[in-house]
């Protein structure tokens, strides 16, 4: 059985595509979208509105037939009817629920009787040139969505320096791996830049005073050695005893006399305390000094 130790010849890299201003685009078209639904509900009119599939569709059918089936919102006069404009209507809701449109006073002041909807057989290319000229003043297709477009060119340019700057750093971050941080790659400014506490130490330093100030600190009280046996107390010495310091010496070798001869260790001697606060203390064991 061979085995091999090194890296195969193909490996497979990670993919590296520009997520950035692939998500740019999405955001620009959505923009563009939003926008152009904004103006077609609050800037276009109702009849603007009304005769936009019938505008769009008489200069697309006119390349493949020459005539098409319409229909028209019509004033009814005493002489006649004609095309309603924008002048002569507003929109209004019906008691069914749906949108309809209503003849206004100024119209009928004007002979209007009453709205009516004819539909008739219509040439393409002179259906097209006549609701531009009423309706829509004149405006191409292009001239409606003319200024969403322009804003989201605008969106999609003002952004494409930012995303193809992250595009790059990430490619170079999958290729080659990402760039070390710590403290030795960062400046003196970044390491020494001071923290907001965002009013910790205010809060902190107001109940710190309070405290203090109504007495609500609370202090760890410890039993005397008559009630604690763990504790010792340590009695004062009277000025009219001085104490009594033993002197020890040492080492582990005797400190020869004068004559001559070793001198025996003297053991010290322990008593204990005639002070009733030592009643319950732990007394030490005797033990001899070279024990």
């Amino acid at each position: 059985m061979r085995m091999e130790w090194s890296r195969a010849n193909s490996t497979s890299r990670p993919s590296i595509q520009p997520v950035y201003t692939y998500a740019l685009v999405l955001i620009s078209l959505a923009a563009t979208i939003g926008i152009q639904g904004f103006r077609y509900m609050r800037v276009w009119t109702p009849l603007e509105r009304h005769y936009l599939p019938a505008y769009l569709g008489s200069q697309m059918a006119g390349v493949v037939r020459d005539n098409g089936s319409y229909t028209l919102l019509q004033v009814v006069t005493r002489k006649g009817s004609r095309v309603a404009l924008d002048s002569d209507v507003v929109p209004a809701m019906s008691d069914s629920g749906q949108n309809v449109f209503v003849l206004i006073e100024e119209a009928a002041k004007h002979g209007g009787l009453r709205l009516k909807f004819h539909r008739a057989y219509y040439n393409n290319v002179e259906m097209h040139a006549y609701l531009g000229n009423l309706i829509y003043h004149d405006q191409t297709p292009m001239d409606l969505i003319r200024p969403a477009l322009w804003a989201g060119l605008v969106l999609f340019f003002a952004g494409l320096f930012p995303a193809t700057y992250l595009d790059r750093n990430r490619a170079s971050a999958l290729r080659y791996g990402r760039k070390p941080r710590g403290l030795e790659l960062m400046s003196v400014a970044q390491s020494n830049r001071t923290r907001r506490s965002r009013g910790r130490d205010l809060v902190n330093a107001l109940r710190t005073i309070l405290t203090r100030v109504m007495g609500s600190e609370k202090k760890l009280h410890l039993p005397l050695a008559k009630d604690n046996p763990c504790v010792l107390t340590m009695k004062a010495a009277s000025p009219q005893e001085p104490p009594k310091i033993a002197t020890v010496a040492a080492g582990t070798d005797n400190a020869p006399q004068r004559d001559g001869t070793p001198q025996e260790p003297m053991p010290i001697e322990q008593t204990p305390s005639q002070d009733p606060e030592f009643e319950h203390a732990v007394k030490p064991p005797e033990r001899r000094f070279f024990e």
